[in-house]
This record gives structure tokens, sequence and C-alpha cells, in this order.
């Protein structure tokens, strides 16, 4: 499948690798989602490049959020806005620092003629 996005098709957590794949999801009524447990992150790209980028932050915040210990929302500790401010910036931070060309585009102005 050509890729309607060009970004690293991978998110480094420095232990772990997870694998970035768009394919649609319309079927599913979704614009992304995560499989932990694959280590598979798939956003849909019929949307707009914008949204394309949105998505694909949300999904990442997912993964982060489980990898800081705040995946299940079950399973949530009463936080406040200080501590979820502390662990969203160092998330951010560190993943920002080992995957600086998926970063760049996400939070580059630069929108693609094909979207």
């Amino acid at each position: 499948m050509t890729k309607k996005y060009e970004h690293p098709m991978t998110l480094d957590l420095g232990f772990k690798v997870f694998k970035i794949q768009q394919k649609s999801l319309a079927k599913e009524s979704l614009y992304g989602c995560v499989e932990l447990s694959k280590g598979l992150i798939t956003i849909d790209p019929n949307q707009s490049e914008a949204d394309y980028k949105g998505t694909l932050l949300h999904e990442i915040c997912h993964v982060s959020f489980d990898l800081f210990g705040l995946g299940d929302d079950d399973e949530m500790p009463t936080i406040g806005n200080e501590y979820l401010t502390t662990v969203t910036s160092n998330m951010l931070q560190l993943l920002w620092g080992l995957n600086p060309e998926l970063f760049a585009y996400i939070f580059s102005g630069k929108v693609s003629p094909t979207s």
C-alpha cells in the first residue's frame, strides 16, 4: 500500500518500537487505534493532513500514557493538573528526543498537496 502521508513509520519508546500503518478504519468508525500488545498504531489516511497529524499524536499519547502507567480508565488514579502536566511534558520530551523526524512531521505547519 502506498503511504498517503510521508513520515517515519515507527515510534521508538527506547525499549520497544511501535509500527505505524496507514489503513482505512471506516468499518470500525475510527480515525486511529493502538494495539498495545502488537506494538501497532493504525491511522486512517482518509482525513485531512491536519486531522491526520492530530490523530497520530492522539494515538501516540495513548501509547505514552500506557508507558507512564496511565493506560486503563478503570485503573486510572485520581490525578491533579500538575501531575498530569508533568507526565505529559516528560513523555513528549522523551518521545520527541527519540523520534525527532516523526515529531517534526506532526508539528510542522506544512501540509502536503495530497491532503
